[in-house]
């Protein structure tokens, strides 16, 4: 049998990350009758994305409103990026500092464009939140351009690929003229 096309191929791996993101507890068998397709054959190209790092994980969306938590964001500008800041950085995201002070971070994301950093996190309280800001102002003082932006998120439409399933809870925020 010929060996199909790398854009055949490209086109199952979309496929079944698109199935994956939908719903990854599903079972194989399930996504493979979706996809027209073998439970085996399946299985193996999500093994192969797992092994290649293309997916990094399975993981929950958390409605942090319903935990009595607010989310929160931080936009940061810095300079070009140093081994010394990355060092930091990393460090402490594996010792989980955040979660030492009560917050959960969701997001870090290095982007281009005006800021250079943003980050998403929820706390129970704006004060949590403002003690976190302060935390990461101090830390990366060295490297800040200028003093980063707190921002506090009024409602998410869409997170981690997922639509919001009380999406409709956004006309509470419609101003009524």
């Amino acid at each position: 049998m010929p060996e199909k096309s790398s854009k055949s191929n490209k086109l199952t791996d979309n496929r079944i990350l698109n199935a994956l993101l939908e719903d990854p507890t599903r079972s194989m068998r399930e996504i493979a009758r979706e996809l027209n397709s073998y439970r085996q054959t399946i299985w193996r190209k999500k093994k192969r994305m797992e092994t290649e790092n293309m997916i990094w994980g399975y993981t929950a969306v958390v409605d942090e409103a319903k935990q009595g938590k607010r989310t929160f964001l931080v936009l940061m500008k810095t300079r070009p990026m140093v081994r010394e800041m990355a060092e930091i950085m990393i460090k402490r995201i594996k010792g989980n500092e955040p979660a030492k002070k009560d917050i959960r971070l969701i997001d870090l994301f290095q982007v281009n464009g005006e800021y250079d950093w943003i980050l998403r996190f929820s706390a129970h309280d704006h004060t949590t939140a403002r003690k976190y800001y302060d935390t990461l102002r101090a830390v990366y003082s060295v490297y800040l351009l200028e003093k980063p932006v707190l921002v506090d998120v009024n409602f998410i439409l869409v997170a981690e690929g997922k639509r919001n399933p009380e999406i409709n809870d956004l006309f509470d925020l419609v101003i009524t003229l």
